[in-house]
C-alpha cells in the first residue's frame, strides 16, 4: 500500500487543475485516457473510466528469486554446476 502524498494545486480561472507528473505517473494515467471525477467526505476522486489498475512500480523484491533455478533445483545439483565450472578455469 503506497502512502499519500500531498501536493499543491491550483484552481484555474475556468475551474481547471493540473496534477502533477508525479501523481500522474504513479496513477499511470496516459494521454487521453477517459477519466472520472467524484467529490465524496471532502474528497476528490478521480479514476479512469476503465478502472485498469495502475502499474505497481518495480521495488528489488520483484525480483527476488528470478534465478533461483539457474544453477539448479537441489543443493546436489547446485554444488555438481559449481564444481563442473570450477573444473572448467584455467589454472
Amino acid at each position: 500500500m503506497q502512502t499519500a502524498t500531498l501536493a499543491e494545486i491550483r484552481m484555474r480561472p475556468k475551474h481547471q487543475v493540473t496534477l502533477p507528473a508525479s501523481i500522474v505517473r504513479r496513477a499511470n494515467f496516459q494521454v487521453d485516457d477517459r477519466l472520472y471525477v467524484d467529490f465524496v467526505n471532502d474528497t476528490i476522486i478521480i479514476k479512469r473510466k476503465d478502472s485498469k489498475p495502475a502499474k505497481p512500480a518495480k521495488t528489488i523484491m520483484s525480483y527476488a528469486g528470478i534465478g533461483s533455478s539457474l544453477w539448479g533445483n537441489t543443493t546436489t545439483e547446485v554444488e555438481a554446476t559449481i564444481r563442473d565450472l570450477r573444473s572448467s578455469w584455467e589454472r
